[in-house]
């Protein structure tokens, strides 16, 4: 059987009178050349989708992504594949993801078995490599099965498969499909292996997170929340310091379009590099009640997750210190008798108090007070007591 006889209709029909053979003639040299260009393209895109796992958000879309690529090679219109985890499930894909909702003409078993059997213990698919054939002797599969896969199994006995289905109309796959899928194995075989060391490489760092003592929350670049440690989760569960989350993800955002534009086609090196110096890493500090908290956001590579880069941002908590004077007079503009009487007012004393402690008539120690309380920004005296011991948020300072 020629190669051109087993491409898509959609690809050899326009063609078909070019190179089909007719009374013994031979078949078109140019048509066979683009037959053949075809099967190359195909061929290599389903290689570069194999070895490239985390290139796609997750591993679904890979085993989508690298299912349709061999559905186009192979001339089928739909597959399925299975990938490792904690439960064996079988993902059926349709090669066009138009017909993604509708039933699929094929039924994928969901098994706890990496095999695809009939109930007859035949197996469904005619394997171009099975990796599983020296463990156990599989049924052998019919010469005309129209379902065709390849089977891996990675270092540390991790078992993936892919598979499609030919329509009958296209007969069965001939040898060139076939070695095909044999060559696209380990391809498959290594992007399975990159996966499953990413994966490990996330989870070690999920546990390494969970046991911080600190609020730890790890972001993708796009400031999607990836991960966030019980501390995390304990802190910012409270409504007065719910808004730390939200913090913690603007600083996400600034770091994350650093890492963006680094990634980016290198047409400003200049002012990428400039970017990546200043904002890789970012600190912040929010005062909420009596305590300051503290948001640390750094980047994190791929040496570490063995994926895309994230942005991993740290919350530590501290007693807020009580503002000096020179903060008093910064901040609020207040003169050396206002910040006197500030801290006076603070201890709770009256005006008289106050006019007998430094040394004035009452007016005048009341129009220091009331001085002093519109430069604090506060309605009454009985918050300026937690307004100096930094125990005040913004808005009860407002």
């Amino acid at each position: 059987m020629s190669l051109t006889q087993d491409m898509p209709a959609a690809v050899t029909a326009g063609s078909a009178s070019a190179y089909a053979t007719s009374n013994g003639r031979r078949s078109n040299p140019l048509a066979v050349f683009g037959a053949e260009s075809y099967h190359l393209e195909a061929l290599e895109r389903a290689v570069t989708v194999a070895l490239s796992p985390l290139d796609y958000p997750d591993p679904a879309a890979w085993g989508d992504a690298l299912t349709r690529a061999l559905c186009s090679l192979a001339g089928a219109g739909s597959g399925a594949f299975l990938l490792p985890g904690n439960a064996v499930r079988w993902r059926a894909v349709r090669r066009d993801p138009q017909d993604a909702l509708n039933p699929s003409p094929w039924a994928i078993h969901d098994e706890a078995t990496e095999r695809l059997h009939r109930c007859d213990g035949i197996d469904l698919v005619l394997w171009a490599r099975d990796d599983l054939a020296g463990a156990e002797t599989p049924a052998a599969a019919p010469a005309s099965s129209e379902t065709i896969g390849i089977r891996v199994q990675v270092p540390g006995g991790h078992v993936a498969a892919i598979c499609v289905h030919r329509e009958r109309a296209l007969r069965s796959a001939s040898q060139s499909i076939l070695a095909a899928l044999r060559a696209i194995a380990p391809a498959f075989r290594a992007g399975v292996s990159t996966w499953v060391s990413a994966s490990g490489c996330n989870a070690n760092v999920t546990r390494m997170l969970d046991s911080l003592g600190d609020s730890a929350l790890m972001f993708d670049v796009g400031g999607s929340v990836l991960h966030a440690n019980p501390a995390a989760g304990r802190l910012t569960a409270a409504p007065e310091t719910a808004r730390l989350r939200d913090e913690a993800q603007r600083i996400a955002w600034s770091i994350g379009a650093v890492a963006r534009r680094r990634s980016a086609p290198r047409a400003n090196v200049a002012r990428v590099s400039a970017d990546a110096s200043r904002d890789t890493e970012v600190v912040r500090r929010i005062q909420i009640g009596a305590t300051a908290y503290r948001l640390r956001g750094s980047i994190v590579g791929e040496q570490l997750l063995g994926a895309a880069p994230a942005v991993l941002v740290t919350i530590s908590a501290t007693a807020a210190e009580p503002p000096s004077d020179d903060a008093l007079r910064a901040d609020f503009g207040l003169t050396a008798r206002e910040i006197q009487v500030a801290r006076l007012i603070a201890e709770g004393l009256s005006n008289n108090e106050i006019a007998d402690r430094i040394g004035v008539r009452f007016f005048t120690a009341r129009n220091h007070v009331e001085r002093t309380l519109a430069k604090l920004g506060v309605a009454t005296r009985h918050r300026v007591g937690p307004l100096l011991r930094n125990e005040m948020s913004e808005q009860a300072a407002a």
